[in-house]
């Protein structure tokens, strides 16, 4: 028979051996969380595109002495910025199974108010501004409300809006471009801080926001809802109509706030501006992960795939490659990453 003390030695020696593993359990669950965190961000597609996007800046390091000089990475900067801007919308747009092939001809139209408000009537920069994303906001109200109480496929209905705002474009200015616009202007377009481009700073707020937006709200687990079953969205009670319409305003209002900037870039108001933007930024979505049957993607992923486009685009260039060539590289790439996307859809 066990006395007393006996079996509180026992109960002391099993708490003192239970404290003295607790140390050793703990790292080593620790160091499974660790492994399996950095196996994901190996495996990421990010990952991949990330690594992709750095191997292309040391080659064109290499095979260029033109590429990592301050002048060039500016434009390429100011490039991806603005092409960002747009692309980061139209991710929204993809992630519900909708398109909008309207968005460059946006820029041209939000490019034609802007120049009409500061040039020809004179308003104040800020003010006209604030006119010219309403102008945008406009497009994309009309494209959602379209979409979600009529029932047309985005498709049909931003397509017929490619050709309306681009014809209201030539119209207003009968073709011609729009220029005298005030240093204060252009310097939202030209103009740099600690040495980076406006553009860039504001491509990189706005993906920021857009990603906090996608990852940490309410309306952001409600886009991908509806991407990735809509009838499901509806029963759970989500307002589907008032997300769609949400979201193409979003998509036309950045295309505005990067016709703005390309505006100011140029120093022309031109209604030719934002030629081809549609596929540029559909192309990036599409290359950074989205599924363009809705309810896949990501901010993080269309920003590199933003950025592996116009450095390729931008490889064309200092390799001496004709521009014609340049689209057919860029569509080659953008129909591989479907296709890619389609597969791996298939294959799960």
């Amino acid at each position: 028979m066990t006395s007393n003390g006996e079996i509180v030695k026992q109960e002391t020696h099993g708490a003192s051996s239970t404290n003295q593993l607790a140390p050793a359990i703990a790292r080593t669950t620790l160091g499974q969380k660790t492994r399996k965190t950095l196996r994901k961000i190996v495996t990421a597609r990010e990952s991949t595109l990330a690594a992709v996007v750095i191997l292309l800046v040391v080659y064109l390091s290499w095979a260029s002495p033109y590429f990592f000089t301050a002048g060039n990475l500016t434009v390429v900067g100011r490039q991806i910025g603005l092409a960002l801007i747009i692309s980061v919308g139209m991710t929204f747009v993809i992630l519900i199974g909708g398109i909008d092939l309207s968005v460059g001809s946006v820029v041209a139209f939000v490019s034609v108010l802007t120049g009409v408000f500061i040039v020809n009537l004179g308003i104040s920069p800020i003010v006209a501004v604030l006119l010219a994303l309403v102008g945008g906001a406009v497009v994309g109200l009309v494209n959602g409300s379209i979409n979600a109480f009529m029932g047309i496929p985005s498709f049909v209905v931003t397509l017929g809006m490619l050709a309306v705002a681009r014809g209201l474009s030539l119209g207003i200015t009968s073709g011609s471009t729009i220029s005298g616009f005030p240093s204060e202007f252009l310097f939202i377009g030209q103009g740099a801080y600690l040495g980076i481009p406006i553009p860039v700073w504001v491509a990189a707020i706005v993906a920021i926001a857009a990603h906090l937006v996608l990852t940490r709200t309410t309306f952001g687990r409600h886009v991908y809802f509806v991407g990735s079953n809509e009838e499901a969205a509806k029963l759970s009670g989500i307002r589907v109509r008032r997300v769609k319409i949400s979201v193409f305003v979003i998509a036309s209002t950045l295309a505005a706030v990067s016709g703005i900037l390309e505006t100011a870039r140029l120093s022309v108001g031109q209604p030719a501006a934002g030629n081809g933007y549609e596929l540029l930024a559909i192309g990036a979505a599409v290359i950074g992960g989205a599924s363009l049957f809705g309810g896949v993607g990501g901010i993080l992923g269309t920003a590199l795939g933003t950025s592996l486009l116009l450095l390729i685009q931008n490889a064309l260039i200092l390799l001496g490659i004709s521009a014609y060539w340049q689209q057919v590289f860029s569509g080659v790439i953008i129909v591989g990453a479907v296709a890619l996307n389609m597969w791996r859809k298939q294959r799960n």
